[in-house]
């Protein structure tokens, strides 16, 4: 599988092999100057990526790229999710099993109300736009984030607990996404749902795909795994792993299942069960080199096509500029306050967390819950015709770029102000 061919041959529609090969070639380079510069400068590369893709946006530098919800949903998506369960580290999640499970279940829950409430009742959002946002950034990016711990030394414990809950918010977030959406859809169609009657089918919708993409992930990376047993070849078993990534996601689909919740499963078996009894070590470097690379590229990719589509200054020159402001500044606040809710209900009692670490601790769960590539994928894979598709676009770069750009630039002066984040545990 390879991702630039299958990419770039979609953003272009009606180019000629030319423009194929230049808009490859411009991409690619401008990813490769920003994390070179990024690099230089100690600053994650997905804040490069956010301000260069506006500015090509601004600038208008590359007027040919579009990116179409196919494109998202069976190209990007399968690729970061399956890389986020490959790298986890199972035994670091049992032993934190239960503020991850908090935070990404009941917590996701009770954030997603507290996102759709306010855009109902101020933004004048229906119930079903404003829970499909509110699941659309529901999930947190902790890419910037965990390349800021590792350059801090941050306590191990607390990067799993945030790298953790985002995988799981990714896939809980993908199944709730899917349920409203369809209720949207269903709406669209003139088949209106009472209140009630949305609500049952919503959750028995969401029931049967998250349970059955459970399912489907975890039986596949057993499969996977016990056939990559009797192999002993990188470049085989490297392919293994990207065939099953998309694999899983299209058989997924292809069951009307959460195919974000089934990749995830089966890169967590992958990940950990696979490692451990199916890969040789050699296979090991080789995949986890790949899969690294293939993150970057679809991350770089992603935030600049979607700078390229999105244009502050179209967004200025629009003649309800302020209101979309506005409605933007809510958004973003309506996400902040459900992160902060969410993180204080964090008992004391549970472990890591103890004394004095806990506000700190909880202080840095809060901050680090970055909003990035997945809330960009889920509102671009948007069927075009989703009501206010524009708006909910523009309300999801605006938490996007809010969260990356002010939280992630502040959250290292914080991290170096909080001594019980960056030393390691005594037992």
């Amino acid at each position: 599988m390879q991702f630039v061919p299958i990419v770039t041959a979609a953003l272009l529609q009606g180019g000629d092999l030319a423009d194929l090969v230049r808009e490859v070639v411009f991409l690619a380079l401008i990813a490769l100057l920003v994390i070179l510069v990024t690099r230089r400068l100690t600053v994650p590369y997905t804040l490069g990526l956010v301000v260069v893709g506006l500015l090509i946006g601004v600038f208008n530098l590359a007027p040919e790229v579009r990116l179409t919800p196919d494109l998202v949903l069976f190209v990007f998506l399968p690729a970061l999710l399956f890389e986020g369960a490959w790298s986890l580290s199972v035994e670091r999640l049992r032993e934190n099993w239960k503020v991850i499970f908090l935070l990404a279940f009941p917590g996701l829950l009770l954030s997603l109300v507290l996102i759709a409430v306010p855009l109902h009742a101020f933004a004048g959002l229906t119930w079903l736009d404003a829970f499909l946002l509110a699941a659309i950034l529901s999930p947190t990016d902790p890419i910037a984030v965990l390349g800021l711990f590792r350059q801090l030394s941050v306590n191990e414990q607390l990067a799993t607990v945030i790298e953790a809950e985002s995988l799981f918010n990714d896939g809980v977030a993908g199944a709730l996404y899917q349920t409203f959406l369809a209720l949207v859809l269903l709406s669209i169609n003139g088949q209106g749902l009472q209140l009630a009657q949305a609500w049952g089918q919503g959750l028995s919708t969401f029931l049967l795909e998250g349970g059955g993409s459970v399912v489907v992930g975890l039986v596949c990376g057993f499969i996977v795994t016990r056939g990559v047993r009797l192999i002993d070849d990188p470049m085989i078993e490297t392919t293994i792993t990207i065939v099953t990534a998309y694999g899983v996601y299209l058989i997924a689909d292809f069951m009307h299942m959460s195919g974000i919740l089934a990749v995830i499963c089966a890169g967590l078996v992958l990940g950990s069960y696979g490692r451990k009894h199916g890969l040789s070590e050699r296979t090991l470097e080789v995949t986890d080199n790949f899969w690294a690379m293939s993150a970057f590229l679809v991350n770089a990719l992603l935030f600049l096509l979607v700078g390229a589509q999105i244009n502050p200054v179209q967004f200025f020159a629009s003649p309800d500029a302020y209101g979309l402001l506005l409605k933007c500044a809510l958004v973003v606040c309506s996400v902040l306050v459900s992160r902060l809710v969410m993180v204080l209900l964090i008992p004391s009692s549970f472990p890591p967390f103890s004394g004095m670490r806990l506000r700190s601790w909880r202080f840095v769960i809060f901050w680090s819950g970055l909003r990035g590539a997945l809330s960009l994928a889920l509102v671009l894979a948007l069927p075009l015709n989703v009501p206010d598709r524009s708006a909910l676009i523009y309300d999801t770069y605006a938490v996007v770029l809010f969260t990356l750009l002010g939280q992630g630039l502040s959250l290292r002066s914080i991290l170096k102000k909080l001594p019980s984040v960056t030393r390691k545990l005594i037992d």
